[in-house]
């Protein structure tokens, strides 16, 4: 049995490599996803920001328009003060003129401004599409180095798997069945014994059953959480010997 029981803890220890290859296996996908949908994030960004910039741009063209029917306003209105015939028509003539004057002031202000922050909205739109051509540089090279190593570790897990199989095909039918049950329900099945403590559960264990262990004649398993258990010190023994 202590050969057995060193096989189970062999085979526990491919098992747990195993578990963490196939975390691995299963992270690398999700890391690529995480930074594919990163990358459309920044992209919906910087469309938005286009179609922000269009309508701004859109509106600085009206501005313009406006300015120019202002400025033909003001020139018509100066045109017939020149032509006023009495006092009534040139203050009506010199009112619509400062009305005119102050609307075209007012819309160069506006216009200057918004000429302002499209500059400004036009560099930060340059440095948004800097910075996503660099995400998709990244993004492409993060493709091929995961493409590379989920070939590899296909590699290494069918080389590891099988190893494991080996080590479980010199198991005893009854205890590979035994290991697996238990495996199933609580991930680790073999527990090593030190100081008449189980490690898993940290309970005593009988003093009858540490003799049993002791002796490594027979499967034995912990009362209070049912996994297979071991002496420490006889697979040490089993190993130096």
């Amino acid at each position: 049995m202590r050969e057995q029981l060193k096989l189970l803890e062999e085979l526990q220890q491919h098992d747990a490599r195993l578990k963490e290859m196939d975390a691995l296996r299963a992270s690398l996908p999700r890391k690529l996803a995480e930074a594919k949908a990163a990358l459309a994030e920044l992209q919906r960004i910087l469309d938005r920001e286009r179609a922000e910039l269009a309508e701004n741009e859109a509106f600085l063209r009206e501005q313009e328009a406006e300015r120019k029917d202002t400025e033909q306003q003001l020139s018509r209105a100066k045109a017939r003060l020149a032509q006023v015939r009495n006092t009534k028509e040139s203050l009506a003539a010199q009112k619509e003129i400062e009305s005119a004057r102050r609307h075209l002031e007012s819309r160069e202000e506006e216009m200057k401004r918004l000429t302002q922050a499209l500059a400004e909205q036009r560099e930060k739109i340059r440095r948004q599409e800097a910075q996503l051509e660099a995400e998709r540089t990244e993004l492409a090279q993060q493709e091929k180095l995961t493409q590379q190593r989920m070939a590899a570790l296909e590699a290494e897990i069918a080389e590891a798997r099988a190893r494991r199989d080996e080590v479980a095909s010199r198991l005893r039918a009854d205890v590979l069945k035994k290991y697996e049950a238990i495996r199933m329900k609580r991930g680790v099945a073999v527990v090593a014994v030190e100081g008449a403590t189980c490690r898993a559960c940290n309970m005593n264990i009988p003093p009858q059953l540490f003799n049993l262990l002791q002796r490594g004649t027979t499967l034995e398993l912990c009362p209070s959480c049912h996994r297979i258990l071991y002496w420490a010190r006889l697979l040490e023994a089993e190993q130096t010997s």
